[in-house]
């Protein structure tokens, strides 16, 4: 059995699918689903997730849930190690405190060995900043350090016809 790549989705990225002011995110996160379809990549969801889509309007969760659907995903419930370890990122200043789900999507990713976490949260996950202390800490605590990644980039992937 050969095992695919883990790869974990904010919720950024499934509300872009349906983004119509943001024209090239959501082309970007169509072509990501379609390449998601084909199953060479685990895709792993977490309560967070389900908690921030069920803030949405009815018809637009709904519809955004309907996508989830439309691709295999391995769900995977909370730890308090995961909990524990999104409060340190807090902690440790990685993220404001108002920002705790943001620490818990990257904690859950982390210690269920995501090799990609995909946002397009620009202001907490794919920065700098974040991705820096969040290597430093999991490394400090030995955890799987995933790569933070936007859409764009992941389906780019190792495109060198610029070369």
């Amino acid at each position: 059995m050969v095992l695919r790549p883990k790869v974990y989705l904010d919720t950024s990225v499934i509300s872009h699918l349906l983004a119509d002011d943001a024209p090239e995110k959501r082309e970007d996160t169509h072509k990501l689903w379609n390449q998601l379809k084909e199953n060479e990549y685990e895709v792993i969801v977490s309560p967070v997730i389900y908690e921030e889509l069920s803030r949405c309007e009815e018809n637009l969760r709904d519809s955004l849930i309907d996508f989830l659907n439309d691709i295999e995903t391995t769900y995977v419930e909370e730890t308090d190690h995961m909990l524990f370890l999104a409060k340190e990122y807090i902690a440790s200043r990685v993220l404001p405190p108002k920002s705790l789900n943001d620490c818990r999507h990257i904690a859950i990713a982390s210690i269920s060995g995501c090799k990609y976490i995909l946002s397009w949260n620009m202001k907490h996950f794919v920065k700098l900043k974040t991705i820096e202390m969040v290597q430093t800490i999991n490394g400090k605590l030995g955890v799987f350090q995933p790569i933070i990644l936007t859409p764009s980039i992941f389906i780019r992937g190792d495109d060198d016809d610029d070369l």
